[in-house]
This record gives structure tokens, C-alpha cells and sequence, in this order.
């Protein structure tokens, strides 16, 4: 499954009530920096703390996600891809392949909400996040 991603620099809430209101989104679910366990590999500025975390929301029958990034956007420059695969050796080696003349964002490990994840943006300049659903 791919699902359209798009990141903000803090604010993913207001462009998610926009969405919800202007597309009639749907099954709306919002997770915050504050409510993930900390971790000394990745810490959050106080000031993130309440900044969106990874959100979802239906909008036209399409699954869409959104977050706030500790990493400036850039207006138009903010949607990646997410796919999805259900092992973490078929997320191993999608991360690997569009790695290849790419740029590693966020390194191939696991996660708290994953067994799997990883972030990349291929060498055409689209940006991929793999996960495992296993």
C-alpha cells in the first residue's frame, strides 16, 4: 500500500482541521510528540511537545498522513510516500534499492511503533518511508 505523507514544521494540527473541514476527512486519528516514550537517539525539543507526532485521516476514500518534522520544510517539498509492507525483510530491501543513489533521511531500525522503519529520498528526489506492519 502507498499512502500519501505530508510533513509540516509545526503546523501538521491547523492543516489537519483545515483538511477535516474543506475535504470532509474522515476517521480522524492524531498521535503527539508528548505521547511517545523518550529516547535518547532522538530527542524532542520542549518545544515539540506538542506538535503532531504522525496523524491520520481519510480524505476521498485515501488513507493520508501528516506530521510535524524537527527538519525545516520547504512549501511544495513537504509530501513523501509511505509504503507499507507486512515483513522486515521486504523493508529491508525496498529501504536498500531506493537508497541507491539516494539520500538516507531517517536510518533503516525499529521503532517504538514499528518493527521496521526507515526514510528515504531516492535519487530522483521523492522522498519514501518504509514500514513494517508485521
Amino acid at each position: 500500500m502507498i499512502t500519501p505523507y505530508i510533513n509540516f514544521s509545526g503546523r501538521s494540527g491547523e492543516a489537519i482541521a483545515f483538511y477535516e473541514k474543506a475535504l470532509n476527512g474522515q476517521d480522524k486519528r492524531i498521535m503527539y510528540y508528548k505521547d511517545a516514550p523518550p529516547n535518547p537517539d532522538f530527542p524532542v525539543p520542549e518545544a515539540m511537545q506538542d506538535y503532531v507526532l504522525h496523524a491520520e485521516m481519510t480524505i476521498c476514500g485515501t488513507k493520508v498522513s501528516f506530521s510535524d518534522t524537527q527538519q525545516g520544510v520547504v512549501a511544495g517539498d513537504m509530501i513523501s510516500l509511505a509504503l507499507s509492507y507486512p515483513t522486515v525483510n521486504e523493508v529491508t530491501e525496498a529501504f536498500n534499492r531506493l537508497k541507491d543513489g539516494g539520500e538516507v533521511l531517517m536510518e533503516l531500525s525499529p521503532q517504538f511503533y514499528s518493527r521496521m522503519y526507515g526514510w528515504v529520498k531516492d535519487k530522483f528526489g521523492i522522498g519514501w518511508q518504509i514500514i513494517c506492519l508485521e
